[in-house]
């Protein structure tokens, strides 16, 4: 039996039992009642799809049941009241599908046929309709972003494929944030990355990627960790017995390259899937700053020019087998990562030094360069099972992994040379770790009632540590060699232990749906240190509640509210008490009594479908307490520190809106924009508040030109932002990409020129108490990128339209 066929199988027979259920309920209850129960499929995939709402109407169009199917796609209805009615099934994005029923004395417990939705965007080229899914779809508490809307982000990775997402933000140095955070929480096929925030995004190849879901504002079932909320990356899977496979490459003008690919056997209800990749991911920027200090009684001018280049060198290999026997399904997976980080930069300083008592000024000039390498080895394993007391969605998840970063190291260079070519000053640094991760979780879900609630619980426990030490050297002119300072030694052992506990309840009545939950973290963290003042032990018991709430009005119409509360741990490179140096002029050191952050979030979303066009608007409020920031102050002569401090309290106020226009049968227009108010209650300076109005938009124009061609012209507007210290300026740019499918479409080549008009720049200000600097970073453009994309026997072509990043830029914290 095939796996389609056996699973319709099963799938018929949880139905069968459902309605079963559903008419001994009514019985017990000593009513005349009707059930109908069914199952909800999705077109192109051929998944089943959560969340569908399915309303039930009398004749006259009088609502008189309604359900939204459960995770597995089924729904059940219930009602007392006989004769002609129908069903209607809608959801955000599809196409409205209703169905005449007759509810008579022979038909008390009926069982419909399954159901399948189509997208509502259909784009015709020559006799050809190829479905286009949404971008964005709006669920109970995420929206999920498909990566097959993106043809910009061919071989590009998941942060090229979020960046057009309303509210998020790519600074200079390739950091993610979300409404001003980059606390935020990266899971992958429904388990915790490897590494945390933007470094886990750059991993992920977009040609691997199925969708993306942002929840902002999680339930009590996810850990409370990343106050952003959660990314959810889903990766592509065979749905079909036999083998299946793609593989993807790209070049570009910085000499950025990657190859990787996914491949993958199906037998009934055994799968394996392996992927691997081969990268070099490059920026290449034209960097200017002027930075005034004053320090020991002596004002530094500081002017540093030239070039900054970053690069990520990743080597992995991945291989995971599911298998079900009986009422078990089994996963386990095995997971090797090889990554190198480099930047660096030769830079120009004119150096000007004027001493405030006597006005005497000098100058000097130097050519500096600077580079920074972080490596490590990881290896990882996960396990799984999950186990079905029955097919109503009763049943228990259980799940461990554990991963070991070996040779972690760490190596920071500093030159300074003087005109002639002789060495003035320098630094050698090494930070060298190793880091151990483990992690478990216990789910168990129970349905309530007639399966339109349900009650889930569940324990988790998370142990983190890191073991390492740093040296450092420094140039000594005297005698033209490095020489050790063990003064500056450090030795450092961290751990991190969460336990947890959670409780959450759901259902739906009529239109209404609701979940709520309280999650319960204790958490114990520890610094030892061979410096005393840096030693700390840190325990503290927490409640993190949530709620979701959804009114349907109508088939078209959808209103979520949802509100959580969320913490973002301190990492420990937060915390690390020793100096290091990104520069000659820039310095860097942990804050071992960073205490974390706190957040309240509540949002309000508004999705509505008008015919092949739709639209979403959401209204957010954010509260955090301790923000967390990286902040400059001078350090001594030219040289400042940056070090990371509890500056106060930020709020965050504002509207996302989304929408897509069905032009014309060869043209689709994308639309999104953010606009909020942000404000930091500034406690690390005196003066006032630090605020901004924030703002964001993307107008995006996709075109088929033939019958396998797609052009698309992306323009992106990006409003200023403060922080504590300063302000980063408005830009806007605009990109180009044009994608040709061949051989049945199975073999894909997309160019894409990135900032076609060169209008990217990045400008940041920061003032403090005797500090005024002012960074500009111009990036090397127009960025031109060619991907090739090759799909095999079963795996669908993927249609990668556009994604942007901001990611434009290398050399921020400088």
């Amino acid at each position: 039996m095939s796996y389609i066929s056996y699973n319709s199988y099963k799938m018929k027979n949880r139905i069968l039992f459902t309605g079963i259920l559903c008419l001994s309920l009514a019985v017990l209850h000593g009513q005349e009642r009707w059930t109908i129960t069914g199952r909800v499929l999705e077109d192109v995939s051929g998944e089943t799809m959560p969340s569908v709402n399915v309303l039930l109407y009398a004749s006259d169009s009088t609502l008189i049941a309604h359900a939204a199917t459960d995770g597995d796609g089924i729904f059940s209805l219930a009602t007392d009241r006989s004769g002609d009615c129908y069903i209607s099934v809608s959801f955000i994005g599809y196409s409205l599908q209703t169905f005449d029923l007759n509810l008579t004395e022979k038909r008390r417990n009926m069982i419909h046929p399954d159901i399948v939705l189509r997208s509502s965007d259909i784009a015709l080229a020559e006799v050809e309709v190829v479905a286009r899914r949404r971008q964005t779809v709006y669920k109970l508490d995420r929206k999920v972003i498909e990566a097959s809307g993106y043809i910009s982000a061919s071989g590009g990775t998941a942060i090229d494929i979020l960046e057009q997402t309303p509210s998020v933000r790519v600074d200079a140095n390739g950091e993610l944030t979300f409404r001003g955070s980059s606390g935020f929480k990266v899971y992958i096929d429904g388990k915790p990355a490897t590494v945390d925030g933007s470094a886990a995004l750059e991993q992920i190849p977009a040609g691997q990627i199925e969708n993306i879901e942002i929840i902002s504002t999680p339930s009590a079932k996810n850990e409370a960790d990343g106050i952003a909320g959660i990314i959810q990356v889903n990766t592509k899977k065979q749905t079909a017995d036999g083998w299946s496979g793609m593989i993807n490459a790209m070049t570009s003008s910085v000499a950025s390259r990657n190859i990787d690919f996914m491949t993958s056997y199906r037998r009934g209800d055994i799968r394996w899937q392996t992927s691997g990749e081969a990268s070099r991911r490059s920026l290449v920027s034209d960097f200017d700053q002027l930075k005034h200090i004053t320090a020991a009684d002596t004002l530094t001018t500081t002017h540093a020019a030239g070039e900054r280049k970053s690069y990520v060198d990743l080597y992995a290999l991945r291989s995971g087998l599911d298998w079900q026997t009986g009422r078990n399904t089994w996963s386990a997976a095995l997971e090797s990562r090889y990554r190198i980080r480099n930047r660096g930069g030769y830079l120009h300083y004119d150096d000007t030094y004027r001493s405030n008592t006597t006005g005497q000024e000098t100058a000097a000039s130097y050519n500096g360069h600077d580079y920074v390498r972080l490596n490590d080895l990881t290896l990882r394993g996960d396990v799984g099972l999950e186990h079905r007391f029955s097919d109503d969605g009763h049943r228990l998840n259980a799940s461990f992994l554990a991963f070991y970063e070996h040779d972690a190291m760490e190596f920071f260079y500093t030159d300074l040379f003087n005109i002639d070519g002789t060495q003035a000053q320098g630094h050698r640094a090494w930070e060298d770790e190793y880091r151990l991760t483990a992690q478990g979780n216990l789910d168990y879900v129970r349905p309530l009632g007639d399966k339109t609630g349900k009650f889930e619980a569940g324990y988790y426990f998370f142990t983190y540590t890191e073991d390492g030490d740093y040296t450092i050297d420094f140039y000594n002119p005297a005698n033209g060699a490095f020489e050790r300072h063990d003064e500056m030694y450090n030795r450092f052992v961290f751990r991190r232990d969460i336990h947890a506990l959670y409780a959450m309840l759901s259902a739906t009545h009529a239109r209404f749906s609701y979940q709520a939950g309280l999650r319960g973290e204790l958490i114990h963290r520890k610094l030892e240190n061979n410096r005393e003042w840096a030693r700390h032990t840190w325990n503290k018991f927490d409640l993190f509640p949530s709620a979701h709430i959804t009114w349907t009005f109508d088939d078209n119409n959808r209103l979520n509210l949802g509100y959580s509360r969320r913490i973002t741990q301190p990492q420990l490179f937060y915390m690390e008490p020793y100096i290091v140096y990104v520069d000659f002029y820039t310095a860097q050191c942990g804050n071992p009594q960073i205490r974390p952050e706190y957040t309240n979030s509540l949002e309000l979303t508004y999705n509505r479908t008008i015919g092949e066009h739709s639209a979403s608007t959401t209204l957010f409020h954010r509260r955090r307490t301790d923000k967390i920031e990286r902040v400059r102050v001078p350090y001594h002569t030219g040289v400042t520190l940056d070090s990371m401090a509890n500056v106060g309290n930020d709020y965050a106020t504002g509207a996302e809106i989304t929408g897509a226009i069905h032009a014309a049968t060869w043209w689709n227009i994308d639309l999104s924009g953010s606009l909020f108010h942000y404000m930091i209650r500034n406690e690390y300076k005196t003066g006032d508040d630090e605020k901004s109005l924030n703002w964001q938009l993307a107008f995006n124009h996709n075109f088929d030109i033939a019958k396998n061609t797609r052009m698309r012209l992306e323009s992106y507007f990006v409003g200023p932002s403060v922080s504590t210290q300063g302000r980063t300026d408005e830009f806007f740019y605009f990109n180009l990409s044009a994608r040709q499918q061949m051989l049945d479409r199975r073999l894909s080549a997309t160019l894409n020129v990135r900032d076609i008009l060169s209008t990217a720049r990045y400008v940041d200000t920061k003032r403090g108490a005797s500090l005024d600097s002012r960074t500009l970073i111009y990036p090397r453009s127009p960025l031109i990128t060619l991907s090739l994309s090759y799909t095999f026997n079963n795996f669908r072509s993927q249609k990668k339209d556009a994604a942007v990043t901001h990611d434009l830029f290398e050399g921020t914290n400088r």
